[in-house]
């Protein structure tokens, strides 16, 4: 099971499926500490931004990379962006202003932090859609989202569906159903740095990093409600399909706009190349040496290395040490999934 939904997706969703979304983290600060969170150590409570792989803190260097991801949109997440709404203002302004009104601009945020003056701010840089993230056993700050009425072209709820928790679902459905437009439903995943959590509570995590239980959950609660044959637009969203079908999108879109004449474009997104490793002081040298051996090469200095068609990569390896066939992502740390040494 992938995804299944009642209702149409969120305008967000719909971008998202085609890998078309900025993933925008502009802080992990945050008010709440679920035992759920799924922010790496590197990000938790710490004051970090990154705009899809890129560790920035610079403006242009994210709307470069949205770029180049071949972005229509982008996703504000944390953290709670609403922690550090200066800094998430700016970057909403410097994207709409980039790329126009129509470049379609989502937020994840708890109900924590929510306040009129809030709102007013991220409704004047022209936000599309907020999504709430409430917490499912505390009710104490559910009446806050009468705060955002007609405020946004569309308003969500979305929620990890913990196994088991099918009566404080509905019942959370039920509260907001009125009061907001959408609702996601995500499949738990393993959260690494609460392990401890996780025992107590008796989540066993699957081989994929999801939890057990969590999508007959999600399921029964859809099903619920389309018994109910109320129009709520409900979207379960598992773990899976995020990886295989979102980030996969993005991956392939972003390989199409930073490929070079000389790489191959695998199915998965991946780049193909040739690759001589060598000390940074050799590698104009090295280029030289090889321009009658391939067409087209060109210096990686972040990796140390030349880069070239993989075609190239066997005839070559018969004069240069350390020459391989790599395949990588397409991202900006150009993380290799596989390196095939020649020589």
């Amino acid at each position: 099971m992938h995804k299944e939904y009642t209702g149409t997706l969120a305008k967000g969703c719909q971008y998202c499926l085609k890998g078309e979304k900025l993933v925008l983290f502009v802080t992990g600060i945050c008010p709440r500490n679920c035992v759920y969170c799924p922010l790496s150590k590197e990000k938790k409570n710490n004051d970090v931004i990154h705009a899809n792989e890129l560790k920035t803190k610079n403006i242009k260097k994210i709307l470069e990379e949205a770029k180049l991801s071949g972005a229509k949109g982008a996703g504000i997440t944390g953290g709670d962006p609403l922690s550090k709404i200066n800094r998430t203002i700016k970057f909403i302004k410097a994207l709409k202003k980039e790329f126009g009104k129509k470049f379609h601009i989502h937020l994840y945020t708890s109900l924590d932090l929510l306040n009129k003056n809030n709102i007013s701010k991220l409704k004047q840089v022209g936000l599309d859609e907020i999504r709430f993230h409430p917490d499912l056993y505390n009710s104490k700050n559910w009446n806050k989202i009468n705060l955002v009425s007609k405020k946004f072209k569309e308003v969500g709820v979305e929620i990890p569906i913990i196994p088991h928790s099918e009566k404080k679902v509905i019942e959370l459905i039920n509260y907001f159903k009125n009061k907001v437009d959408f609702f996601n439903l995500n499949q738990l995943e393993y959260a690494t740095l609460h392990e401890k959590e996780y025992k107590k509570n008796k989540w066993i995590v699957n081989e994929d990093y999801s939890v057990k239980g969590s999508e007959k959950t999600a399921l029964n609660i859809l099903s619920h409600f389309k018994k109910t044959k109320e129009k709520i637009r409900i979207h379960y969203c598992s773990s899976k399909f995020k990886d295989a079908t979102q980030f996969s999108q993005r991956i392939k879109l972003r390989a199409k706009q930073v490929a070079k004449k000389f790489d191959k474009i695998n199915s998965e997104g991946l780049l193909i190349r040739g690759a001589i490793y060598s000390d940074k002081k050799s590698l104009k040298k090295i280029q030289k040496q090889i321009s009658k051996l391939t067409k087209y090469s060109e210096i990686d200095k972040k990796k140390s290395r030349i880069i070239f068609n993989y075609k190239d990569a066997i005839k070559i390896s018969h004069f240069f040490p350390k020459t391989a066939i790599v395949e990588e992502y397409p991202t900006i740390d150009q993380l290799e999934t596989e390196v095939n040494w020649l020589s």
